[in-house]
């Protein structure tokens, strides 16, 4: 929050103090203004998103289902999907990875080669539609199926032998934002919608895949041993990288969380 916000915040609180000890609640309508207005004011720099309130010229939920069909989509080998579709500004945001663009997330899917290990993967989508509050903006739905029939090998970190085990996700909600010129700028995925479903664990995506092998991930958000391993990685420029430096994010994106550190906006 800026300083002039708090320091607004307090001359606020301190006057309705006052004004309240002769007429009660007659605050309460302005409190409320203000921390509304404190809040969205929090979010604007997402609004980049937004693009002036322009409204698409393609069907955004046709292209966004024409992507989603693409093989290496749907398989998880992103180095198969066409560049074209990209926007040279694109992030891809997770619960606990990312910031990160386009070529170090192909480089880290790239180096952990999980179709060796779930060949038939299938990342089933359904449920489109479109955000009222962005036309640009797409939502939907996965359920991530795959049997593990392959040996997994992390970068030589992690390892284990085909189990031959089933691996059903819960669903999860996706997102896709496209740039007025139709490509994409900004995916994100989050966690669970039902944790309880499917026989993950709760875990999605690659987590839940790592279950079904056998190996068990800690997935939290703000968790400090999860944050000190994906920041040692990053100093260290490991192979796979769950979010790239500061100097290769696009200039749109604000925050400074990184991985798995709690929102800061």
């Amino acid at each position: 929050m800026k300083q002039s916000t708090l320091v607004f915040t307090f001359l606020f609180s301190w006057a309705c103090g006052i004004a309240e000890a002769f007429a009660p609640s007659s605050c309460a309508s302005a409190r409320l203004i203000s921390s509304t207005q404190i809040l969205s004011s929090s979010n604007d720099w997402m609004d980049f998103l937004k693009f002036g309130g322009q409204q698409p010229s393609f069907d955004v939920i046709e292209k966004t289902k024409r992507y989603t069909s693409e093989a290496g989509y749907n398989t998880f080998i992103l180095k198969n999907i066409p560049t074209d579709y990209y926007d040279d500004r694109y992030i891809f945001r997770g619960p606990i990875v990312g910031p990160i663009n386009r070529k170090d997330l192909i480089d880290s899917n790239s180096a952990f080669k999980l179709e060796n290990a779930f060949p038939d993967l299938d990342r089933q989508t359904f449920g489109f539609t479109v955000d009222p509050e962005n036309p640009f903006r797409v939502l939907f739905f996965e359920r991530w199926i795959a049997t593990h029939t392959g040996e997994l090998n992390l970068i030589d970190l992690l390892k284990a032998p085909p189990t031959g085990n089933k691996s059903i996700s819960p669903v999860m909600p996706f997102s896709i934002v496209w740039t007025p010129e139709g490509k994409i700028i900004y995916e994100h995925l989050t966690t669970a919608m039902d944790r309880f479903e499917g026989n993950t664990k709760g875990k999605v995506a690659v987590f839940g895949l790592l279950e079904t092998a056998g190996i068990s991930l800690n997935n939290g958000i703000g968790d400090p041993v999860l944050i000190f391993q994906q920041k040692l990685n990053r100093f260290l420029n490991g192979p796979a990288q769950v979010f790239s430096k500061d100097k290769d994010i696009p200039s749109w994106w604000k925050s400074k969380a990184r991985g798995g550190d709690p929102n800061d906006m």
